[in-house]
């Protein structure tokens, strides 16, 4: 019997799932039940739109995927299922360090990265379903801790890079922000942003190049 059987906790575990890759679906499925026969799944659903909170049965926690492709925002989808007293365990191929932050930020109890062994997303269900916060290995650690893996963006920095990214002329962000400023004083933040990327070792030569090191961190999507 594998160490986790052994470990495997005697009262069943529900988990919801939210998540618009079958196969990826099918493939957390067919592990858990090889290996973590305590832990059952109540229910699978594409969407967190798709929830019917009425219907649905309440699990322990819900596994959901940071990525659904419904044009829905992360941080709303886990604020929503949170709000409704239910835990959350991001499953995610996702390394922006920034997003995911600012997820777990908005109440996620841990993270699950796709590329990690079953066994570690086994043990980080079992912890979240038991309160506490989990990661499920190493680098997925890394993403929430580690400070030198992102640039650290002040927010209205980050409000000016997605205008850019948005194609918005930098005179028209300087007097949309909340304190109006000068087209050369939003340069100059662009400045600044390029200086902390150079300080990771990772040098940006143009403001194209500084919006690609920020979608990396999840700062913005372009």
């Amino acid at each position: 019997m594998s160490e986790h059987l052994e470990g495997a906790a005697t009262t069943p575990i529900r988990i919801g799932v939210v998540d618009d890759h079958p196969i990826v679906l099918r493939g957390v499925i067919s592990g858990l039940a090889q290996i973590a026969p305590d832990i059952h799944v109540d229910f699978l659903v594409s969407s967190v739109k798709d929830l019917d909170w009425d219907r649905n049965a309440r699990p322990d926690l819900v596994l959901l995927d940071v990525d659904v492709d419904d044009g829905s925002d992360p941080e709303a989808n886990v604020a929503m299922v949170v709000g409704r007293g239910l835990r959350v365990l991001l499953f995610t191929a996702s390394t922006r360090p920034a997003q995911l932050r600012a997820l777990v930020s908005a109440g996620a109890s841990g993270l699950a990265l796709k590329s990690d062994p079953e066994e570690d997303l086994v043990d980080a269900i079992r912890s979240v379903a038991a309160g506490e916060f989990a990661v499920s290995g190493h680098f997925a650690e890394a993403l929430l801790t580690e400070p030198g893996l992102m640039a650290s963006l002040a927010p209205r920095e980050v409000e000016v890079l997605r205008q850019l990214a948005a194609g918005v002329p930098k005179k028209a962000i300087g007097k949309s922000l909340p304190q109006p400023v000068s087209a050369r004083t939003v340069e100059t933040y662009v400045q600044r942003i390029a200086a902390r990327y150079a300080e990771l070792g990772r040098p940006v030569s143009n403001l194209y190049a500084s919006l690609r090191e920020a979608t990396k961190d999840g700062y913005v999507d372009l």
